[in-house]
């Protein structure tokens, strides 16, 4: 029996890693749309806690503030990142940002002096953003493919519409059920 050349075995090899690639980006929601549009946005109660470094890593800060909300009957529908600073200008190491839940200042305590809570972990505090102008873009894809996404695209609707972005980026995260949810873009803007 001949065994096969190398081109064919090269060329199977592309033709799987390929495929690999493709199933893997459909089950990220790559083929989903971005949705954006201008609207008015807050205000925005938040259980947060700072994170210093790359912005890929701010899940263990998100899930470590859920997970004390949680344990305390605090409402945590919605988690975020509130990113600070521009990763084009800033070192990667020095990339400063937010995370954590956003509650419900309606079903929730607002005051820890009662016996309904325990004290939140060190660093962990209550802060408002106030109402702002925005553009939102909504994505139902994983969150990990915002940066190649939604992004670009709202960067080109800024600049069509003549926008620039004046504050940190808020991404507010829904999980629905273990394959679906969606995340919201906020991107503070005023007129050039």
């Amino acid at each position: 029996m001949k065994s096969p050349s190398w081109g064919i075995m090269i060329a199977a090899a592309i033709l799987l890693l390929g495929g690999t690639i493709s199933s893997v980006m459909y089950r990220m929601g790559a083929h989903h749309d971005v949705v954006i549009e201008r609207t008015q946005e807050g205000p925005f109660h938040l259980l947060a806690r700072d994170h210093l470094g790359p912005y890929h890593r701010i899940a263990s800060v998100i899930s470590e503030v859920e997970t004390w909300a949680k344990a305390n009957n605090e409402p945590c529908e919605l988690s975020f990142g509130l990113y600070l600073d521009n990763p084009e200008t800033t070192d990667e190491d020095r990339l400063k940002s937010r995370g954590g839940c956003l509650i419900d200042e309606s079903k929730t305590p607002r005051t820890y002096s009662d016996k309904t809570l325990t004290v939140p972990p060190a660093g962990v505090t209550r802060d408002v953003i106030p109402a702002f102008e925005s553009v939102t873009a909504t994505f139902t894809g994983a969150p990990s493919l915002g940066p190649v996404k939604v992004y670009p695209r709202v960067f080109e609707f800024l600049e069509k519409n003549n926008l620039e972005v004046i504050g940190p980026i808020l991404e507010i995260y829904k999980v629905e059920s273990a394959n679906s949810g969606f995340t919201r873009y906020l991107f503070p803007v005023r007129a050039k």
